[in-house]
């Protein structure tokens, strides 16, 4: 049995435990593993049954990327992790964003949206053309990222790998989206064999759009190097010196933000674009 001081360490463990759930998406049987415990002790520690050991609170510490000292004193900085700190952002409008942006829900929704607009555009083939970039970029991206949760991520037991593969991947594909549209014309040109005039139109949105694309290359790429910096004692850099960039989480705990919102401009301004050329095209006939 726990004493009073153990069992409210215990306590903080499972408050931690569902901050982990949240903010990165990890399972009680990957913590577990982390942890070299069972589901079965990690609950006998959790209802009090038995006593964290040492070695295991150093592990979960090392875990949530906070000192041990921070778990045993409450310290503001396990705030970060605690699920309760949601009240201070409008807990249920948080949690609601949070679950919207996830790539389970964002990007299925996106690739619907994107391929209702190669529906809607499929007779004006410059427009055409341009939302069938995003859409094929964008839907081989989704498939990437799923491949990577389902088969990748099961096996790889460390978080710094994980985001290495996630962020590359996606830094990989926001570049193959940037591309595509400043050489739009000459994929036009291949494509259609230089038989469609209209693929020499110009399109007023492709130039927002590649502004809108190398912000999500930036996000893309900050992102990747801030796990960098995050776990510089992983390339070499003494403990002490890397200690002080654990914290640094901001394209962590934002990215899923960070990348929607452009990509959500980027389908508003293809839509748009559509409109503006529709209207064009048949203003002349109302003439």
């Amino acid at each position: 049995m726990q004493t009073p001081e153990e069992y409210e360490v215990s306590q903080r463990v499972g408050l931690l435990i569902q901050g982990l759930k949240h903010r990165r998406g990890m399972s009680k049987e990957r913590i577990c593993r982390h942890l070299d415990i069972s589901t079965r002790t990690l609950d006998n520690y959790l209802s009090g049954a038995s006593s964290f050991k040492l070695g295991t609170l150093l592990k979960f510490a090392d875990l949530c990327r906070v000192r041990l000292a921070d778990i045993l004193d409450d310290t503001e900085e396990l705030l970060k992790l605690n699920p309760d700190s949601f009240k201070d952002k409008g807990n249920i409008l948080a949690l609601l964003m949070s679950y919207v942006v996830s790539a389970v829900i964002f990007e299925p929704i996106t690739c619907v949206l994107l391929f209702i607009l190669v529906y809607l555009a499929r007779k004006d083939t410059n427009s055409f053309l341009l939302i069938s970039i995003f859409t094929v970029v964008l839907t081989l991206d989704a498939f990437l990222v799923f491949c990577l949760k389902i088969i990748v991520f099961p096996k790889v037991e460390s978080f710094y790998i994980e985001n290495i593969l996630a962020y590359g991947v996606q830094l990989i594909t926001s570049l193959m989206l940037l591309l595509s549209i400043k050489y739009k014309m000459t994929i036009s040109l291949l494509l259609t064999r230089a038989r469609v005039a209209s693929v020499f139109e110009k399109n007023y949105v492709e130039s927002p759009l590649y502004f809108l694309t190398g912000v999500l290359v930036l996000v893309d790429f900050l992102a990747l190097m801030e796990n960098f910096v995050r776990n510089m004692e992983r390339l070499g850099v003494a403990e002490e010196t890397a200690k002080t960039f654990w914290n640094l989480t901001f394209f962590f705990d934002n990215y899923s933000y960070l990348k929607a919102f452009p990509i959500l401009l980027c389908i508003s301004l293809l839509y748009i674009g559509f409109l503006a050329r529709s209207t064009y095209a048949v203003s002349p006939q109302r003439v």
